[in-house]
């Protein structure tokens, strides 16, 4: 039966080293695609996040366009013409500003006199077919274009009739009734023969009040005008040092048709079913802009996804096959010899498991009964420290509901602020008992600053130090951070804090000083007592397990042997110097940060 099982171990080892490959090599894959995913649509979002800023402060310049014709006058052409360079010197990819303003047959004489001064041959037109303009059909509102910089280049523009295009007519109404700025869809400029599209931006102006829709129609004034090149538009948007190998296409959802605004460049050769394929096809949408719904959609190139995948799948594949083949091999040859080796290294490592298990059982247990005693001594500062924050928090929710009553709301916030302060204050409290309550790992070392420890543990003794007229002085440096476990250092410094109580139970001067300072690349803190000294008898044993010179029920012994072990673990060092009738000061050394 035995001989059977080991001739059936080698193919076993092989099909599970094959199992074991196939899905290493699977789980490679996955996760590197999964990694690609993420990069892949991270560059996407910072591609349409910054395509909206480019948006919202290309629109600005229409909210500081529209300030300028609040007024009570209609601005020069001189006027306009200063304010709309100095706003495109900023804002270069801006086509143009324009100013549309109502023209009705009350004020249109008027208008035209004075736009005649600059442009003699100024006269409202329309578009007709093959690209003519022709004078406008006389309507009961006309909204031309009365100023536009720059003129080089949108001469055709100059007094065409926005309103006699249904797609401008449509901006303009909806801008017009909501009083909120608007984007037209795509459209073909009349002065621009290229295939580029652009969209208009409108912003209405109000001569009075605008706050119905009968007071925005009668008192509507005109329009500032934006015109903007998608294609400009979206280039300005490019991210620097962003992936060149993902082709992102700028589109309008506002409709039901979703429509082509730009894209970062023109591939000549791919696959659609491929490019469109979840999760390679992203599409980030922006947040809704001048009643308009944009998004960018991308997929990746054929380079992108050839220069981000690597073989590393296949390594691990292959060099699991490699790996178990020879495994099965050697298994094969030395199965009787291992079985024996095998047996004796299991009992050994069984012996030493289940004693190191009842050492770490036997640690742990002195450490609880550490922190029992600990929080026993502690108990009635603590409580004490608690009974005041609880105390002033129950008084102010009595006296909260009679402020209420009397409609005292400044007298109320107070009451919530005091209430808020103090269960702050308990909270703090009750973070600093964790020191001692909870487990204390020398895993769980990070960087902290030795102060911030110093605090949380001192205020567990800081009311039992009060009680016993103990003064406290600290000489702390500041930004002195360290690599350690917080929870393990702060119970060495609590547990040092609470010797340094008892040893001065006698002295006439009872004084506990507390300092920090850096030296040779360590934190180092410093706890001095004004007690009577260590005896030199005592001063070889005190770091031993269960050794203690005090009374009998006062001290278990593992203070200082816990406080030894935990600063070991955490690659520091613990000494002391002591003088009869002078004192003891206990120096614990830590390593700095290392970044």
């Amino acid at each position: 039966m035995r001989n059977k099982i080991e001739l059936a171990i080698p193919p076993l080892l092989m099909a599970i080293g094959l199992a074991i490959s196939t899905c290493a090599a699977f789980w490679f894959y996955e996760m590197e695609k999964e990694s690609l995913i993420i990069a892949f649509q991270r560059e996407v979002d910072l591609r349409a996040t910054s395509l909206h800023r480019e948006l919202t402060v290309n629109f600005e310049a229409l909210r500081d366009l529209g300030i300028f014709f609040e007024t009570s006058h209609v601005p020069d052409h001189d006027e306009f013409r200063t304010l709309a360079r100095e706003i495109m010197k900023h804002l270069p990819h801006i086509d143009a500003l324009e100013w549309i303003p109502k023209v009705t047959p009350d004020n249109k004489a008027e208008m035209l006199q004075s736009i005649r001064k600059h442009y003699p041959d100024f006269e409202i037109t329309q578009h007709q077919e093959q690209g003519v303009m022709v004078s406008a059909t006389p309507q009961e509102e006309h909204f031309p274009v009365y100023f536009v910089e720059p003129y080089k280049g949108h001469e055709i523009v100059l007094g065409y009739d926005l309103y006699s295009n249904k797609t401008r007519r449509k901006t303009l109404e909806t801008a017009r009734d909501t009083g909120l700025p608007q984007a037209s869809a795509s459209i073909a400029l009349v002065q621009d023969r290229s295939k580029q599209k652009a969209f208009l931006a409108v912003m209405p102006v109000y001569q009075g009040a605008s706050e119905s829709l009968a007071d925005r129609r009668k008192n509507l004034k005109g329009f500032v005008l934006g015109v903007y090149k998608t294609h400009d538009i979206f280039v300005q948007s490019e991210v620097e040092g962003q992936a060149s190998d993902i082709h992102m296409v700028w589109m309008d959802n506002t409709g039901q048709k979703a429509e082509k605004l730009g894209e970062n460049f023109f591939e000549i050769e791919h696959d659609d079913h491929e490019h469109h394929e979840q999760p390679f096809h992203y599409e980030k949408r922006l947040p809704p802009l001048l009643g308009r719904q944009w998004s960018v959609t991308s997929h990746p190139t054929h380079h992108y996804l050839s220069d981000n995948i690597s073989p590393l799948a296949y390594l691990v594949f292959l060099f699991g096959i490699l790996f178990t083949t020879v495994i099965t091999a050697y298994a094969g040859l030395l199965m009787k010899r291992n079985s024996t080796i095998n047996r004796k290294v299991a009992e050994q490592t069984r012996d030493l498991l289940e004693a190191e298990q009842a050492r770490r059982n036997f640690e742990n247990k002195l450490i609880e009964m550490n922190k029992m005693a600990s929080l026993g001594e502690m108990s009635a500062g603590i409580g004490h420290e608690l009974s005041q924050p609880l105390g002033t928090i129950l008084l102010k929710c009595q006296m909260l509901p009679k402020a209420l009553d009397k409609r005292d709301y400044a007298k109320s916030i107070k009451y919530v602020e005091d209430i808020r302060n103090q269960a702050v204050r308990a909270k703090e409290i009750m973070d600093s008992l964790r020191i001692i309550s909870r487990d204390a790992k020398p895993e769980d070392k990070t960087s902290i600053e030795l102060n911030r420890v110093i605090r949380k543990a001192e205020v567990l003794i800081k009311e039992d130090l009060i009680m016993n007229g103990i003064t406290l002085k600290k000489e702390l440096s500041q930004g002195i951070y360290i690599y350690a476990s917080p929870v393990q250092l702060g119970q060495v410094i609590a547990n040092l804090l609470a010797n340094a109580r008892d040893a001065l139970e006698d002295a006439e001067e009872k004084i506990i000083t507390l300092r920090s300072y850096i030296k040779e690349g360590n934190g180092v803190l410093e706890i001095e007592d004004t007690g009577s000294g260590i005896p030199e008898e005592y001063q070889s044993k005190i770091f031993e397990p269960f050794f203690t010179s005090k009374a009998i029920g006062k001290g278990t012994g593992l203070g200082l042997s816990m406080c030894y072990s935990m600063v070991q673990e955490n690659g520091g060092e613990i000494s002391f110097r002591t003088a009869a009738n002078k004192g003891t000061c206990f120096t614990v050394s830590i390593p700095l940060t290392r970044s």
